[in-house]
């Protein structure tokens, strides 16, 4: 079978191969070298390439005439891979619960359940429910949460570094980042309950 065409499907295909490794190096540093530095840091580094590659394919399927429904398909899957893989490794690495709390990445994959489930619904009314503007808020607050925590498993100092009393700018982060990802499930909960009631008209804001 031919792989997708177009540029932006193989950018996508590449993000998601780049999103399992980041998540390997992970599993690595979780089971057997938790303190191991360049580890974190190839990690830290394939996951910034992963999430800034996210805006690329994005802008070239635009630009090109290259959306399709692979790539609609495709694109939030790899993104679920990026940050919930992330993240769920992440809490099982020794120390990284201390800075990022579990209940942030059950919040996010909770978020992430919820909108799938309205999506299927909404669609299958026949209105239209693509990301609104605080789904793309979410994620860039996500990618930026998960980073800062990545930089402080690496032994990056400034990360730690308090901000208001006892929170530290990579605490900060990971806080707006959960209460950004709970906001938009409200968003759409509430976006979705219009458009299944007959309150609004099919949007795309």
């Amino acid at each position: 079978m031919a792989l997708p065409s177009g540029w932006a499907n193989r950018i996508t295909i590449a993000r998601g191969g780049v999103a399992a490794v980041v998540c390997v190096l992970l599993h690595l540093l979780a089971t057997s070298a938790p303190h191991d530095a360049t580890l974190w840091t190839t990690a830290f580094v394939l996951f910034v390439v992963g999430a800034v590659t996210d805006v690329l394919d994005g802008y070239i399927a635009r630009s090109r005439g290259e959306v399709s429904v692979f790539g609609r398909i495709a694109d939030p899957f790899v993104d679920k891979i990026l940050i919930l893989g992330s993240g769920i490794f992440l809490v099982s690495i020794p120390g990284i619960a201390s800075v990022l709390p579990a209940w942030v990445v059950a919040a996010i994959l909770a978020r992430e359940m919820l909108v799938t489930a309205l999506r299927g619904a909404v669609e299958g009314s026949g209105a239209n429910f693509q990301a609104g503007p605080w789904g793309k808020v979410k994620m860039i607050l996500q990618c930026v949460a998960i980073g800062a925590v990545m930089l402080y498993g690496a032994g990056v100092t400034w990360v730690s570094r308090p901000v208001v009393g006892d929170l530290t700018i990579v605490g900060l982060a990971v806080y707006v980042a959960a209460a950004a990802t709970i906001a938009s499930g409200l968003e759409y909960a509430l976006r979705a309950y219009r458009l299944l009631s007959g309150s609004g008209g099919p949007t795309g804001a």
